[in-house]
Parts: structure tokens; sequence; C-alpha cells
């Protein structure tokens, strides 16, 4: 039957081959999360410009349409 200081020397064995695991695979792993995540926020357009451009869009769309119903209106009277 094991004792204690066989008990712990098998705690230290497993902690010591969790550390190698973790620095190995988990490690670098999530430091290759944090870099993508990272380069998404830079490039990402900040909220407020998205939403100037929602504002101009839906303003541009509203010309579009009021041209094409001077359009009409100018084809019908030919």
């Amino acid at each position: 039957m094991l004792d204690e200081k066989d008990l712990k020397m098998i705690d230290e064995i497993f902690a010591h081959r969790l550390n190698v695991v973790m620095e190995s695979a988990i490690t670098p792993k999530l430091n290759l999360l944090a870099e993508g995540q990272q380069t998404l926020l830079e490039t990402l357009a900040p909220k407020s410009r998205v939403e100037e451009l929602e504002e101009e869009v839906d303003f541009l769309k509203s010309i579009v349409k009021l041209h094409s119903q001077q359009i009409a209106e100018l084809k019908k009277a030919q």
C-alpha cells in the first residue's frame, strides 16, 4: 500500500506533468487566441463609425428612392 511519502511523490509528478502540458500545449494556444482577438479589435471599425455609415446609407437610400420617383415621373411626361 502507498504511504504518504509515495502519495506526495505521485502528486508532485502529476503536478509537474500538468505544468508541462499547460506550458507546451495550452498556453501557446491561448496566446494565439489572444493575438487573434487583438488583431480583430485593431481591424474592426469603431461602433460610432458604423453608426455614422448606417445613417449615411439610409440617407443615400432615400435619395435614390426620390430620384427613381422623379425619373419615373419624367418618363410619364414624355
